[in-house]
């Protein structure tokens, strides 16, 4: 997809249908990937895809191109491997599998998408997935956030890991940059959920109970660099917690406001993930380093003052 530039003429219309409106050789869900990705902007904003147009927008669309015909280098992905357990460091922008339900029934359904995946890309660099539930994934990172990811390698190691994740017998580090100084850290207890009728995930009476320990490692005037400890395991419970708190995490399209630097995507990163091994049942610990647009993003900050 070229780089281009587009102005709102249809008011009222959420960001991902206006340009699948303009744009009809990409669907909906493509749109949403690129929004998502960081390649949208709405007057040099982030916004997310549900974001109702009000009209005369200028729409910036990034030159960003994901094709299968690219074949990303996976063995660099790769943390540890064995017999029973692949850990790898997922790339930011990433999708983890098919918006749809077909894969699950035919895992070669995720080969013919579009957007590359974790689930095709995991039945090419290892065919014998293809024969595991969701070619062995046991656990999702947003799309955005980079990171130590577990994909089971046999049925008894899913089987296992699926277990302890539901008895919370892993353990999740994140790395956050944040707006804001928040302090020493502490804990948020707060219900996370989808208000009725709304997709955006957020703390809600309705929501189910969550919990977040979180620690700041280093600040500066206008941000943080924090730890993140989810001690429960809802969806986009770091990202709710910290906008809860009124630190967002920096690049997110549902509640940061925007502000210098500006981020080139979330800025969340799954540093840590510590479990038994669902083959020797030794307790394992795996890191997936800082990748280097997080870095640079930290310096920038701490260079803005």
């Amino acid at each position: 997809m070229r780089a281009e530039r587009l102005t709102v003429d249809a008011p009222g219309l959420r960001l991902d249908r206006f340009l699948a409106l303009r744009r009809p050789a990409y669907s909906r869900s493509h749109w949403r990937f690129l929004i998502e990705a960081g390649a949208v902007t709405v007057d040099d904003r982030a916004r997310a895809a549900d974001f109702r147009l009000k009209g005369g927008e200028t729409l910036r669309v990034a030159a960003l191109q994901r094709d299968w015909a690219e074949e990303p280098d996976f063995e660099r992905w790769v943390l540890h491997e064995d017999r029973q357990l692949l850990v790898l460091d997922k790339p930011a922008g990433l999708l983890m599998h098919p918006l749809g339900t077909s894969w699950l029934n035919s895992p070669a359904a995720a080969l013919s998408e579009r957007q590359p995946n974790l689930a095709g890309i995991l039945q090419r660099a290892r065919p014998a997935l293809a024969g595991l539930s969701r070619c062995g994934i046991v656990h999702r990172l947003d799309r955005q956030t980079s990171g130590a990811l577990l994909v089971a390698k046999t049925a008894a190691a899913q089987a296992a890991l699926l277990e302890d994740f539901k008895r919370r017998r892993v353990s999740k580090i994140y790395r956050a940059i944040v707006r804001g100084a928040p302090g020493r850290g502490g804990r948020v207890e707060a219900p996370i959920g989808r208000k009725p009728g709304h997709r955006k995930v957020l703390v809600t009476p309705f929501g189910k109970s969550a919990e977040t320990a979180f620690s700041v490692l280093e600040a500066c005037p206008r941000a943080a660099l924090v730890e993140a400890r989810p001690l429960t395991g809802r969806t986009h419970q770091i990202r709710a917690h910290l906008a809860f708190v009124g630190h967002p995490v920096a690049g997110d399209v549902e509640f940061d406001a925007g502000g210098s630097p500006r981020p080139p995507r979330l800025m969340l990163h799954a540093y840590q993930i510590a479990l038994r091994h669902p083959g020797s049942g030794r307790s394992v610990r795996f890191r997936a380093p800082l990748p280097d647009d997080f870095k640079s993003f930290w310096s920038a900050c701490r260079s803005a003052g």
